[in-house]
């Protein structure tokens, strides 16, 4: 059996791994050659989880895209099943208050090397700088670089920080329909940047809803960082792949940054501070918040900074009270693909099979990881999902 793996990155040797160990144990036959076509194999894993690699997540969340598609895999390759999978590397894990997994060594580096000594110990060839363009069917072979091919697996991953992305092709030869690709886990442009530019390096935590025509879809909480373009930060992130699904003009966040008072606490609080009298307004929010966020929300509502806190009104500080608790930005979009983390879109789902990653269209043919329409949130469930939806490939392949 001559199979060809074409991406060299997480699910690709998850794949050839799983592939391997099992012609190993039934005693049989398998070339199995990963094509890459950066210089080295699993670049991207390097840079995941800030050079620590985030590897997966104990909690549960649902996926976008095909989420029910990757239930079985995810399932079957579970959490336990992957921390046994690499610790019969030799890779040992960690995993903090979140849930999220990292190995023991907090090295990215680390969980490559297991990858890349496991498919030599396999006699698993990978072959880099070597970018497969066409893939072609003849009868029951595929033709993959000049060499004939028993099966393929398109492990190509997604859009996201490649530049030159032409792997979608490799689908669209054989007739599958793709979800269109956007940009996921990534940073959002606002409408109105005036007020964004000035909070330019800020950071501050608090409660985001995103509301899409006036209906609320989403909620997180964390800290969010003011860029000259909008916002970012991990909980912006996340709230980011609902809206890479959503078609509607009308898409805002809501930033509550008091989220620890209501809005009966924040205003006798406001209201106390004003009665003691000698404090400007520019300083009634600095218990609050970072001073130059106080400040744009009470230009928000037409206060002067210089003006004497004791002067304000109870209509005033019920508006101060509003604005604090709901600051709301229009959102532009998001950022390109250059600065997502994931893909969202890819391979219709529709046309594989869950238990098996095969093609329902093109027997032999197989696509993994995030090359299809399936991707989680920040913390580890997109690598999760790599090693789980390459390993039960992997498995179906012999």
């Amino acid at each position: 059996m001559k199979i060809a793996i074409i991406g060299g990155g997480a699910s690709g040797l998850a794949c050839a791994i799983e592939c391997g160990r099992k012609a190993e144990r039934e005693n049989k036959k398998a070339h199995i050659t990963v094509y890459e076509g950066a210089d080295r194999v699993g670049k991207k894993i390097l840079v995941t989880g800030n050079g620590r690699c985030n590897m997966m997540n104990e909690k549960e969340l649902p996926y976008f895209g095909g989420g029910e598609f990757a239930r079985f895999a995810l399932e079957k390759y579970n959490v336990e099943s992957n921390l046994s999978f690499f610790a019969s590397m030799g890779l040992y894990t960690r995993s903090d208050s979140e849930g999220r997994v990292y190995p023991l060594g907090n090295q990215a580096s680390g969980v490559l090397d297991a990858l890349r000594f496991e498919c030599e110990r396999l006699g698993v060839r990978l072959i880099c700088s070597e970018s497969v363009t066409a893939v072609k069917k003849s009868g029951s072979c595929f033709d993959v670089c000049g060499s004939k091919y028993d099966k393929v697996v398109l492990a190509c991953g997604g859009k996201a920080g490649v530049k030159g992305y032409r792997s979608y092709d490799l689908l669209k030869n054989f007739g599958h329909a793709l979800v269109t690709p956007a940009p996921a886990l990534t940073k959002i442009n606002v409408k109105d940047t005036v007020y964004v530019k000035q909070l330019k390096g800020i950071r501050h935590k608090g409660e985001l809803t995103l509301c899409v025509g006036g209906r609320r879809i989403a909620s997180e909480f964390g800290e969010v960082q003011f860029t000259d373009y909008g916002l970012s930060g991990i909980c912006i992130m996340q709230l980011s792949s609902y809206i890479s699904r959503e078609a509607a003009e009308d898409i805002r966040i809501v930033f509550d940054t008091v989220p620890g008072f209501s809005y009966t606490e924040l205003q006798k609080a406001l209201t106390k501070l004003k009665e003691r009298g000698s404090l400007l307004c520019e300083n009634i929010l600095t218990g609050f918040m970072p001073k130059k966020l106080g400040g744009i929300i009470l230009k928000s509502c037409g206060i002067s900074l210089t003006s004497d806190a004791s002067s304000l009104s109870d209509g005033q500080i019920k508006a101060l009270v509003s604005a604090a608790k709901k600051l709301t930005f229009e959102v532009a979009g998001l950022r390109g693909f250059e600065d997502a983390q994931v893909t969202a879109g890819g391979a219709d789902t529709r046309q594989f099979s869950s238990k098996t990653m095969e093609s329902k269209k093109v027997k032999g043919l197989y696509c993994i990881g995030e090359m299809l329409d399936v991707d989680g949130f920040c913390g580890g469930y997109n690598l999760m999902w790599a090693w789980s939806s390459g390993r039960l490939c992997g498995d179906s392949l012999i």
